[in-house]
């Protein structure tokens, strides 16, 4: 017998009123998530027919076109916040990296990714690589599987910007002065509320799992794509539990009979893209599953990379002139990054199979690159790292 849906009724995330910035903000972002997981919830079981949950995870996870209608985020709803103007709503801060903080205003599709103090240079090189990769992208001649965010600005802390904007930062503190360095991208919706209801239905402690439910924070969930990594046997549930920055392991996806493979294909051209159109090495980059940011029809989520601050360029130049140096690089960047990635020379399954489909979509998107640009070259470069991550995984 099917199991039941959790209850996806508008209580389970109301925000807890502070004052009345912080709840105007909480409101409507609230009100945003409820009302487009309602329409999701609509349209797709309209289309479907599926009851189950975990059926449901499948297919909205499935990274295809799930239904006819567009599942984006229409940011734009008549959604009255009963206060007494829209100044009332400010930014709230929706997660964290090593080098900022990040920042939304429920109802807008960017994000504001603020530099910790010291990390003005890394975010300025996150935006540089950034742009060097999303430009890669771009230039595909069919769009990838895998999204990458717009960027559109780099502040500087000496910027007019903040004259108007750093008062809409809610979460000031004394060990964290603005105005800052800043980075403004395209905001990556979170993954749908009944696919985070039913993360916490599965993976949450049972006697934490209404305090995760009503917990506002737990609607910013991005979930980390471990293909690379089971969780321990007999491992005891998170007594920590939350949403944000969710590592979803290969045997949580297995459990939910996700479609890991189609994932590892989706990662392996990616890579490739990141490596030989934008010359970045991937150093520190994270591949998670988040909604369907554009109005094309029919998407729940897609897979998305981001986080490029840790990144290095190199030149198609430096490879030929240097090729152990090169194929080196991408490899430290390939093992010491969280375990995102296949991992080669693992005798199980669906082990093997993960690494072959991430090798092959590796190699091939690689070698047409090379091809269109020209770069005969470095045309046996894509086989010397995949030859090279699989010695390293020997020793």
């Amino acid at each position: 017998m099917a199991s039941p849906l959790p209850n996806h009724g508008p209580d389970n995330d109301r925000p807890i009123a502070i004052d009345n910035s912080k709840k105007a903000t909480g409101i409507l972002s609230y009100s945003l998530n409820d009302v487009r997981n309602e329409q999701l919830l609509s349209n797709f079981l309209e289309t479907t027919g599926t009851t189950s949950d975990k059926e449901l995870v499948a297919q909205l996870l499935s990274l295809k076109a799930v239904c006819e209608v567009s599942l984006g985020p229409q940011l734009n709803y008549d959604i009255t916040v009963p206060f007494d103007s829209s100044q009332d709503v400010k930014y709230r801060k929706i997660g964290f990296g090593q080098c900022g903080l990040i920042f939304s205003k429920p109802g807008q599709d960017t994000i504001v990714k603020v530099a910790k103090p010291f990390f003005h240079h890394a975010l300025h090189a996150d935006y540089l690589a950034h742009i060097a990769v999303h430009d890669a992208f771009a230039r595909q001649r069919e769009a990838p599987e895998c999204r990458i965010p717009r960027v559109y600005d780099h502040i500087h802390a000496t910027s007019t910007w903040w004259n108007d904007n750093a008062s809409l930062l809610n979460e000031q503190h004394p060990e964290f002065p603005l105005s800052s360095g800043a980075l403004i991208s395209e905001y990556i919706p979170p993954l749908p509320k009944v696919v985070r209801e039913v993360f916490i239905k599965r993976y949450c402690p049972e006697h934490l799992q209404q305090s995760a439910l009503d917990n506002p924070l737990n609607r910013d969930c991005l979930a980390r794509v471990y293909l690379g990594r089971r969780r321990a046997p007999n491992q005891p549930l998170q007594a920590n539990f939350s949403l944000r920055n969710f590592n979803l392991h290969l045997d949580q996806m297995i459990e939910m009979n996700l479609p890991v493979e189609t994932y590892a294909r989706v990662m392996g051209q990616a890579l490739a893209i990141i490596h030989w159109a934008a010359n970045v090495d991937g150093y520190d980059i994270e591949f998670v599953l988040g909604s369907e940011a554009s109005d094309s029809g029919g998407y729940a989520a897609r897979m998305w990379v981001l986080d490029f601050n840790l990144c290095s360029r190199f030149e198609s130049s430096a490879a030929t002139l240097h090729p152990d140096t090169i194929v080196d690089q991408l490899v430290i960047a390939f093992y010491e990054n969280d375990p995102y990635y296949p991992r080669p020379c693992v005798d199980s399954e669906p082990e093997e199979q993960l690494w072959n489909a991430f090798k092959a979509a590796y190699i091939l998107k690689a070698e047409e690159i090379l091809g269109t640009l020209g770069l005969t070259l470095l045309k046996a470069f894509p086989q010397r790292f995949i030859d090279a991550c699989v010695e390293r995984a020997k020793l």
